[in-house]
């Protein structure tokens, strides 16, 4: 995420918001956005950050990507336009992907 972070500037040049979902609670979510640590004069991230707490998983579920064993959502990114439409998504097995490459996949649409 600190890549998204550190690109946040390019990916608002191409009217994208960034918003990252996790079942963690709201405790969990604040203390991961200090975590990030400073950044041009900004502690935390300049993206929306939401949890899907409670209902549990509710909103990971309906995108396909909640793990009923561990209670977790799946790392996984949509790109969604406009009109709510998923453009484009992808399942990762190990950590989301480079800001670099969505990018390239936000341009390519």
């Amino acid at each position: 995420m600190r890549g998204f972070r550190a690109h946040y500037d390019k990916f608002q040049e191409l009217d994208t918001e960034i918003v990252e979902i996790s079942t963690d609670a709201l405790p969990v979510q604040k203390a991961w956005v200090e975590s990030m640590g400073e950044h041009e004069g900004m502690i935390g991230v300049p993206f929306h950050v939401a949890s899907d707490f409670w209902p549990h998983g509710e909103v990971t579920q309906a995108y396909g990507v909640f793990n009923e064993e561990s209670g977790k959502a799946k790392r996984s990114v949509f790109i969604i336009d406009e009109e709510g439409v998923i453009r484009w998504s992808k399942l990762f097995t190990d950590s989301i992907p480079a800001s670099g490459e969505l990018l390239t996949e936000i341009e390519a649409l």
